[in-house]
C-alpha cells in the first residue's frame, strides 16, 4: 500500500536527518533542518493518500502512530546526546509512550482504536481533536527543526552572545512541548479505567 510505503519512508528520512546533525559545520545541519521539516510533513501525507486511496485501515493506523514514536523517541535522545536537552525529557517521553501504547494495544485488541477508545468529549478533543492534534504536531515540528537550526547557528557562530538567550528560550519550548505531550497521554490512561475495572468497553 502506498500510504503505508510513504510512512516507512519516514525512517530512511529521519536516519540521514540525525546523521547529519552528528556532522559538525553549518551545511550538514542546514540540510537536517530541511529534512526533519520534510519528514514531519510527511506525516500528514501518508493520512491523506490513505484517505484518497481508500487505503485507511487499522494497521495504517497503527503504523502511523509507531512511526510517529520512533521519530519522537529518536530526536529526543539525539538532541539529548548533543547536549541540547535534559535526560529527563526522553526518559519522560519513552515511558509515557510505553504506558499510553501498551493501553491502546489492548483497546486494538478489543477492537478500538487508538482514537474510538477516547469516550469522554474532553479526552476526544485532547487525543483526537483537529486543534489539539494540529497544535501538538506543530509544535514537535518547530522544536525539533529549531534544535537543528541552534545546531547549524551554534557552527556557524560559535562564541556569539545571543546563542545563550536563544538556547534558554528553545529550552523552554521543549518543556512545553512535552507539557503538551503528558497532557495528551492523561486521557489514555483515564479511558483505560474501564478495561482495569472491568467496565463495558
Amino acid at each position: 500500500m502506498v500510504a503505508n510505503a510513504i510512512t516507512l519512508s519516514r525512517l530512511i528520512f529521519l536516519a540521514v536527518a540525525c546523521a547529519l546533525l552528528y556532522v559538525h559545520g553549518v551545511a550538514p545541519r542546514v540540510v537536517a533542518f530541511v529534512l526533519i521539516l520534510f519528514l514531519i510533513a510527511l506525516d500528514g501525507v501518508d493520512g491523506w493518500v490513505a484517505r484518497k486511496r481508500g487505503e485507511v485501515s487499522d494497521l495504517g493506523a497503527v503504523m502511523d502512530i509507531a512511526i510517529d514514536r520512533v521519530v519522537e523517541n529518536v530526536f529526543w535522545i539525539v538532541y539529548m546526546d548533543l547536549g541540547l536537552v535534559h535526560v529527563l525529557i526522553p526518559l519522560i517521553v519513552i515511558s509515557r509512550g510505553i504506558i499510553t501504547d501498551a493501553i491502546r494495544a489492548y483497546a486494538l485488541a478489543k477492537g478500538e482504536t487508538a482514537f474510538e477508545m477516547m469516550k469522554t468529549p474532553w479526552a476526544r478533543w485532547l487525543v483526537s481533536g483537529r486543534p489539539m492534534r494540529a497544535f501538538y504536531g506543530f509544535m514537535k515540528a518547530f522544536v525539533f527543526a529549531a534544535l537543528a537550526l541552534f545546531l547549524a547557528l551554534q557552527a556557524w557562530q560559535p562564541e556569539a552572545a545571543w546563542l545563550a538567550p536563544l538556547q534558554l528560550v528553545l529550552t523552554g519550548l521543549v518543556i512545553l512541548t512535552v507539557g503538551i505531550t503528558i497532557l495528551r497521554g492523561a486521557p489514555v490512561v483515564y479511558e483505560s479505567k474501564r478495561f482495569f475495572f472491568g467496565e463495558p468497553v
